[in-house]
């Protein structure tokens, strides 16, 4: 079936962190207009903040599996 939820963020962590490595490359590439260099800062804000997200979200499944782990059985 479906792969779980933890596997797909791992997926897109390496997808958006190259993605991240890219837009870094382009904005030390000074031929770029002043409207192109806003537009790559707000996409790698984006980028960020997905990263953040995904983080976020595997280290809160960490702790809920140690937890669940931890916990009597009844």
């Amino acid at each position: 079936m479906g792969r779980d939820l933890g596997s797909i963020f791992h997926d897109l962590i390496v997808i958006k962190t190259k993605e991240l490595q890219k837009c870094n490359q382009e904005l030390t590439n000074e031929n770029h207009s002043p409207i192109v260099q806003k537009a790559l800062l707000a996409y790698k804000h984006e980028l960020l903040e997905c990263l953040e997200m995904y983080d976020h979200y595997l280290d809160n499944n960490k702790k809920n599996d140690r937890l669940n782990q931890e916990a009597p059985v009844i």
